[in-house]
């Protein structure tokens, strides 16, 4: 699967809560507002927020550039963002084009009973530890939402509450306070919850008349899904579905938009399989099990992968990496210690 990335936009906005002195490299920021190029991989941007956080030991940083994030930075979906007339437009905008702006991403927006949801979780399993980068994206989310909130008295950030991947321990300071909500930890995803009746609220006039014409960014993403090959498509599903509800090859087939044997025949004429891409995916995503979640069994953790056996996770992960799963988990064990 080809390395993610990331709109060197995302940079922008930082420099005004970052000292030079506490840059973790030579002024990146400014770098992104005059020669940087149109994209950047999205595990060095990742990278960048970590050591932010770690430089300065002030965990709002993130949080305060997504809030304050210039959204026409980012040219025609900013300008959509931005011309949306209620809160729900604008977030279905952001979620709906965000693969126009970062790569290998799971961000949807949810309804369940009274609540709504934003969520967020980049999917490439060798890009961790990336707490801060979700609290930048969340922050640009809360941004659409206090502006809706603004002026009205019934749609208060005290209803709002925060979900994280990361576990409380790994996250410096306390998160509660800096995004004023309540906050749980070890979640499967990150998200920001709300009450439903927020997506109806208003959101001021858009600057540009006519910014809100979603039909080029429509082309764009048709675009770039064509320009991706099928096995990163297809890994960036698998990865996005494992956990969460079942693998189906005909499923998959349907969303890309062709049949199943078109599917198999396209993925052999790029030297790959359905079932390679699946087994890829699942050893890349136990790696990260056993980073993450180092109190799960490997039994729980096969199961999480989809596999109804854990032998037959072993036996595979076997003759992937060489070792047996618990020996792999001892090592990375070893090794943060």
């Amino acid at each position: 699967m080809a390395p993610a990335t990331v709109r060197a936009e995302a940079m922008q906005g930082w420099e005004s809560y970052l000292p030079d002195s506490e840059l973790p490299c030579p002024n990146p920021c400014a770098a992104a507002s005059q020669a940087m190029p149109e994209s950047m991989p999205l595990a060095e941007f990742v990278r960048f927020s970590e050591q932010v956080v770690a430089r300065t030991r002030d965990v709002t940083i993130p949080w305060l550039a997504g809030g304050t994030y210039d959204l026409a930075a980012l040219g025609p979906l900013g300008n959509a963002i931005n011309a949306a007339g209620k809160v729900g437009s604008a977030l279905r905008r952001l979620v709906d084009y965000f693969s126009l702006l970062q790569d290998c991403t799971d961000i949807r927006l949810g309804l369940e009973d009274d609540m709504a949801s934003v969520s967020y979780r980049i999917l490439d399993p060798d890009i961790w530890p990336r707490h801060n980068d979700a609290m930048f994206t969340l922050g640009i989310v809360g941004q659409i939402l206090k502006r809706g909130i603004v002026g009205h008295p019934g749609g208060g950030w005290d209803k709002i509450e925060f979900a994280f991947e990361a576990d409380a321990h790994e996250m410096r300071g306390d998160i509660g306070k800096v995004v004023r909500a309540p906050c749980t930890f070890g979640a499967d995803s990150n998200q920001i919850r709300f009450p439903a009746a927020m997506l109806d609220l208003a959101l001021p006039a858009p600057a540009l008349p006519g910014a809100g014409d979603v039909r080029l960014l429509s082309r764009s993403i048709v675009e770039k899904r064509r320009k991706t090959p099928l096995v990163d498509r297809l890994s960036q599903m698998v990865l996005r579905d494992l956990n969460t509800c079942g693998i189906e090859q005909e499923r998959f087939a349907r969303e890309i938009g062709m049949s199943s044997r078109t599917m198999r025949r396209k993925l052999t004429e790029q030297g790959s399989s359905f079932q390679q891409v699946l087994d890829e995916c699942r050893m890349r995503q136990a790696v990260f099990e056993f980073r993450v979640r180092p109190d799960l069994s490997i039994a729980q953790i096969a199961l999480r992968l989809g596999y109804a056996e854990h032998s037959n996770f072993t036996r595979a992960f076997h003759r992937w990496s060489g070792v047996s799963p618990q020996a792999y988990r001892a090592k990375l064990a070893a090794t943060a210690h």
